[in-house]
């Protein structure tokens, strides 16, 4: 993901601020800032997937070490 993505992105999410706006001051159309915001939405709920199989699964070995106690 290049800066200006990244400063877009960082610009609605952490500042709220409006799309168009953001559009006006990279010099990209509204569409092209909701792709991009909406795109790294969709990565960051894609890496968290894994995150959450994967401490469901730790979490039932715990549980499975503390019964052989």
């Amino acid at each position: 993901m290049d800066a200006i993505n990244l400063s877009v992105i960082n610009e609605v999410k952490n500042n709220g601020r409006l799309l168009s706006d953001v559009a006006k001051d990279y010099g990209l159309s509204t569409k092209k800032v909701y792709q991009i915001v909406h795109e790294s939405e969709q990565g960051s709920q894609r890496t968290r997937l894994p995150i959450m199989q994967q401490t469901k699964l730790l979490g039932l070995r715990i549980k499975q070490l503390l019964r052989r106690r």
